[in-house]
């Protein structure tokens, strides 16, 4: 099990590659080409998917689809086969209900079997390939993985058992994500990127934040109207967007009211705002959002000055960006919004360079601060840590689950033992996280699914008296 060591690196979060295309999925339950699920028949009889008969870790709706696919499917195949022969056995599951593995040990078991394929390969596993070993079509109790005796849940599609008794009660709580996952899933895999126009209304008067995204998004920018006609995905599409601006502006609101020294969100005039361990996929995948979501809900605000800095943060010019990113509501009144793009720098390099302004608020979003593991491999945040904090500025991290809040909490303050941290909002639920659902590999146990920003903290180093 030495490979485990690596598991905190597998969030499966994103559904685009580089390029910033869709990218194809694996389900489980469907025709890998076409998305066919078995329950989608039209007549009286199901959908015969047919798994390749070599490797029995991927299915097609017929022939046509799977001689499609086989040319991008063929090498992994082959070295999947080889692993099969070499073992004696049907399939790569095929022994695992007879192991009775715990949850941890299960976990392992998928992780090294992709790891032990990966280097047989020679080129890298595509994501949807190691989605194969890390969600395969297994009774979620027994992980039995014989096709012709599983049950799958009739409301999402994407839980399986093997008998009554295995059916897990608590998987009720997380259905309707599961869902919701599939449908997302299905219309990207089908028909591309779904679109999602951020909303350009101007608030003329501010109103505290209410303890809800969607409740501001459908009341405050797009009306109920609105979100009916963006229908379900993409409204859910939009609160992923909204999630990062508005998880900054929250998490200001609520410390402003709990302490002196932070000022009032509606009375700020302007804000310089650090975004440590950015990422073009997440933070900067549409920067005109954070204009919408503060220059065009902070009446006050005409001044917004935001810095992206990180490691894995590539692809962009170094510098501020020269296109102009405003709506034509700001440039009738006058409001000024600068992008500062500092790529493969760390937040510890940057703060000493020429560069550098005061930020009125840090932000590393999906931090994962706790792990030892980061960038290439690394303790990437170490350095960065005491770099984070600066006298009376508040700092921001979210966390995708319960157990990781703390996690970073605690690191924070070990990092900053001399000086304690005034702990302005401890770890809780963000109610301005994502809506939209991510599959969870690396804590499965205490959920299958995860959403970006599901958790905030915010601290501050105490100001000196």
């Amino acid at each position: 099990m030495t490979e485990l060591c690596t598991l905190d690196l597998l969030y499966f979060d994103g559904v685009e590659n580089e390029e910033g295309q869709i990218r194809p999925i694996f389900i489980p339950n469907s025709c890998h080409v076409c998305k066919a699920m078995r329950h989608e028949s039209e007549s009286s009889s199901e959908i015969k998917l047919l798994s390749c008969s070599g490797c029995r870790m991927i299915a097609y709706c017929g022939l046509a689809h799977q001689k499609e696919h086989w040319a991008q499917h063929k090498d992994f195949c082959k070295v999947v086969q080889q692993v099969l022969r070499k073992e004696g056995r049907p399939s790569l599951f095929s022994d695992v209900s007879k192991l009775n593995l715990s949850p941890e040990s299960w976990k392992a078991f998928r992780y090294n079997l992709m790891v032990r394929v990966e280097k047989s390969l020679t080129r890298p596993m595509q994501p949807y390939e190691q989605e194969m070993f890390l969600y395969p079509r297994v009774c979620d109790q027994c992980r039995m993985d014989d096709g012709t005796k599983l049950n799958e849940c009739s409301g999402c599609h994407s839980f399986f058992y093997c008998c009554d008794q295995h059916q897990s009660k608590s998987h009720e709580e997380w259905c309707k994500d599961l869902k919701l996952l599939l449908d997302l899933n299905i219309e990207q895999s089908k028909k591309g990127r779904i679109d999602c126009m951020l909303p350009h209304k101007l608030l003329d008067s501010f109103e505290e934040f209410p303890p809800s995204l969607k409740e501001f998004l459908v009341l405050r920018m797009v009306g109920a109207m609105g979100a009916f006609a963006m229908g379900r995905n993409s409204l859910t599409l939009l609160t992923e967007f909204a999630s990062y601006p508005l998880t900054v502006l929250w998490g200001l609101q609520e410390a402003a009211k709990l302490t002196d020294g932070i000022p009032l969100l509606g009375d700020r005039k302007s804000l310089v705002v650090h975004i440590v361990g950015a990422e073009l996929p997440f933070e900067c995948n549409n920067l005109a959002k954070w204009d919408v979501f503060f220059l065009n809900t902070l009446p006050a605000l005409k001044s917004l000055y935001i810095t992206f800095t990180g490691p894995e943060l590539t692809g962009v010019p170094s510098g501020t960006w020269d296109d102009d990113l405003r709506c034509p509501h700001c440039e009738r009144n006058n409001k000024h919004f600068i992008c500062d793009f500092q790529p493969n720098t760390f937040y510890h390099d940057f703060v000493k360079s020429k560069n550098y302004i005061r930020p009125d608020v840090v932000v590393a979003f999906n931090c994962g601060l706790y792990r030892q593991t980061g960038f290439q491999g690394s303790d990437s945040w170490a350095k960065t840590l005491p770099c984070l904090l600066k006298e009376g500025v508040p700092l921001i991290l979210t966390a995708y689950t319960a157990a990781e809040a703390p996690l970073d909490l605690k690191r924070l303050q070990d990092a900053s033992s001399r000086e304690p941290l005034e702990i302005l909002m401890p770890p809780q639920k963000n109610p301005y996280r994502s809506s939209r659902p991510c599959r969870n590999f690396v804590s499965e146990e205490e959920s299958p699914i995860i959403f970006k920003n599901q958790y905030i903290t915010v601290v501050r180093k105490k100001c000196a008296k």
